[in-house]
């Protein structure tokens, strides 16, 4: 297991406890979350090393390398990934304006390729990096990408680059970012989406959040944290976007965490928890899931 002995947001060195998260999903272990006392980033800690951490991404269950529908929680996740994968692209479209001649996109940590897919039904130059040996197989096979397993493989430089869900999963939290940065054209946009600490659903169900999924996610995010990391790299952040689809599917999750299973009351219960926490982000911004977009 690995400690972390140095916040990478801002170099503090001191930690204090902020929640104790079981891993729901595969291992069942229990892992710690650590409060950074000087800029109150929240860390997995300690964690499995690199080597170590491959082995809790191998379930059926983790549907995003697997594609595979276990449950009605993953059909509900299928259903929305078809109408949120059309949502990021205009999102792109929006504010990164794409001109008719097809412009280069990167798509780290790209799963088994379905975005790739859909940016290649606009005619763009695609590429993508994914780690899983396996979601990486399912990407080549599903779009005409290229597909890498590290950023250190990637020559070209790019007018879009995306991260959904996919930097809190990340070790190198400092190396990956001034990497992708140095692969962004001086006039290109980077979209990052990641779980929000913050949010309602997050403060309800505490330890039985989905949005802290250990020790699969290593880092937890704030409005706060990430300006401050995206700023230590000079990257500009020029405007947050809500996913506020994530609510309810973070929510359904959490129910099944918290009450061992799924049922009609507590799908209910989580389209009600998913209404709320997007209803008082109206007020507080504070929503489930975040996409910061920021420039050189």
């Amino acid at each position: 297991m690995q400690h972390v002995t140095e916040c990478p947001v801002c170099q503090e060195s001191n930690f204090s406890y902020f929640l104790s998260c079981k891993d729901h999903t595969v291992s069942h272990e229990t892992f710690q979350l650590l409060k950074c006392t000087g800029c109150s980033f929240v860390i997995t800690t300690p964690r499995p090393d690199e080597k170590e951490l491959d082995k809790y991404y191998l379930s059926d269950a983790y549907i995003s390398h697997s594609n595979k529908s276990l449950s009605l929680i993953d059909e509900v996740y299928k259903v929305s990934r078809m109408f949120t994968l059309k949502w990021k692209y205009n999102l792109i479209r929006k504010y990164r304006v794409l001109s008719e001649t097809p412009q280069g996109i990167l798509d780290f940590g790209c799963g088994t390729g379905a975005f790739l897919q859909e940016c290649e039904k606009h005619k763009l130059k695609t590429t993508g990096v994914e780690p899983s040996a396996v979601a990486r197989t399912q990407a080549i096979q599903n779009t005409s990408a290229q597909i890498v397993p590290d950023i250190q493989d990637v020559q070209d430089k790019f007018d879009v680059i995306t991260l959904w869900h996919v930097l809190e999963h990340v070790g190198k939290l400092n190396d990956t970012v001034h990497k992708l940065k140095n692969q962004l054209k001086q006039s290109g946009t980077m979209f990052i989406a990641v779980p929000n600490l913050q949010s309602l659903d997050a403060r309800k169900y505490q330890a039985y959040w989905a949005g802290y999924d250990v020790p699969r996610h290593l880092w937890h995010f704030s409005y706060k944290t990430m300006e401050l990391l995206l700023r230590r790299h000079d990257l500009k952040l020029t405007t947050v976007v809500p996913m506020r689809l994530d609510a309810y599917y973070v929510s359904m999750l959490s129910e099944k965490y918290k009450n061992g299973k799924n049922s009609v009351s507590n799908i209910g219960n989580a389209i009600f928890r998913g209404w709320e926490s997007n209803n008082a982000a109206k007020t507080t911004q504070e929503y489930s899931s975040l996409i910061y977009i920021a420039r050189k």
